[in-house]
């Protein structure tokens, strides 16, 4: 019964999840809010349309054949037959993990490619957006794989050998999981844009100028020192644009892609930079983390439960519990609660953006910051429209 359980999640979240993307592109036929009108003209909105299709059937193909293989995997034995080969290659507990997760992360990487190809190299490159050549994606590829299994695979070891010292104290366990796992993300968070980003992009610091001058006045007024101001060569891969502030403390840089640069007007530029400054000000940063690590205290404590039960491993082809399928079945079962938490943060996400644009207008001109967020939407192709519950869910 407890696997028929874990599986009628699976099933039931996959549901809820189409659900929502259903009504979320059934949404685009219904009239424009007054206050967006007139930001695509009809040609641009029939592209538009087009284009929302197209993803919208695509991803639902991507969303099923995923969906389809977890089950599979779980219901004919799969996860057993990949700890019974990890174990054939490696005797250690921790090894055996690693072993483990890179057989299913592998299996992951590989069903990915051709969708990810399909959609860079078919559907983006349909509508202009597309720059990447085959090389680029080949070789993000490999740094993907690269960065995520040093990144995650020492996370997992980690967690796992704390597993192994505390196994017999669920909240021991969960304490230390916590605590190693905060420290990871304080220190990805001050190493964000000085390592993780320049893996796969070129920055360049922002161009002596008018622009650069506006911004440190700007910076220099509200009191605020930002380590760097970055422009990052996005236009190897898309036309799509963004900005985005990252660091902690003295590591605190704000990053422009070129193409935002190169399409908007120079006063639009300072209404993003500033806004940028927005979330440095009040320090949006922090508090991101701060929240993560709390949503991570849930998360170990779910982890601890999930591998005190023989049972649940048992159900699924494997003799006991195992660490890495511990983290599968933690990612099957927790996807139902993370929907109820993504209401309450992507919120303070979304009133932290509106913080930020606010800030903006106090030291801009009100118009460039509208301006700058109408040629987003445009450059982007933004859903004006998107239904309330897919909101809720995944706006942030």
């Amino acid at each position: 019964m407890i696997g028929i359980a874990v599986v009628a999640v699976l099933v039931l979240t996959f549901l809820f999840d189409t659900a929502v993307s259903t009504l979320n592109y059934r949404q685009r036929s219904k009239p424009i809010p007054k206050n967006v009108r007139g930001i695509y003209d009809p040609d641009e909105y029939a592209r538009w349309l087009n284009y929302s299709m197209e993803g919208y059937r695509f991803g639902m193909i991507k969303k099923t054949v995923n969906f389809l293989i977890l089950f599979g995997l779980l219901v004919f034995g799969g996860f057993g037959v990949f700890e019974n080969w990890a174990g054939a290659l490696v005797s250690s507990p921790v090894p055996q993990t690693l072993m483990f997760l890179g057989i299913y992360g592998l299996l992951s990487i590989l069903i990915d490619i051709p969708f990810d190809y399909y959609s860079s190299f078919t559907i983006e490159e349909k509508y202009g957006f597309n720059r990447s050549t085959r090389k680029t994606f080949l070789l993000d590829i490999i740094k993907n794989i690269l960065v995520g299994g040093l990144i995650f695979g020492g996370l997992a070891a980690a967690l796992n050998a704390v597993f192994l010292q505390f196994q017999d104290s669920l909240w021991t366990f969960a304490a230390a999981a916590w605590a190693v796992v905060s420290v990871v993300m304080i220190v990805f968070f001050v190493l964000q844009t000085k390592v993780f980003v320049k893996v796969f992009n070129k920055l360049t610091p922002l161009p002596e100028g008018e622009l650069k001058e506006r911004i440190e006045a700007l910076a220099e007024k509200v009191g605020f020192k930002v380590a760097a101001i970055s422009v990052m060569d996005a236009s190897r891969r898309s036309t799509k644009m963004n900005a985005f502030f990252s660091g902690l403390g003295k590591t605190r840089e704000v990053v422009l892609f070129d193409t935002l640069v190169e399409k908007m007007r120079e006063d639009q530029v300072a209404a993003v930079l500033a806004h940028e400054l927005g979330h440095a000000v009040h320090k949006d940063a922090p508090r991101l983390l701060l929240q993560q690590m709390v949503i991570f205290a849930l998360y170990a404590a779910a982890i601890g439960a999930i591998l005190q039960s023989d049972a649940l491993a048992q159900a699924f082809g494997l003799p006991e519990v195992h660490f890495g399928f511990a983290l599968v079945l933690f990612s099957i079962l927790m996807a139902p609660i993370d929907f109820l938490l993504h209401i309450p943060a992507n919120y303070l996400s979304r009133r932290a953006e509106y913080r930020a644009d606010a800030f903006s207008t106090e030291h801009v001109d009100k118009q460039h910051m509208i301006g700058a967020l109408k040629v987003l939407i445009k450059e982007n192709f933004a859903n004006l429209n998107p239904h309330p519950l897919a909101v809720w869910l995944h706006y942030s």
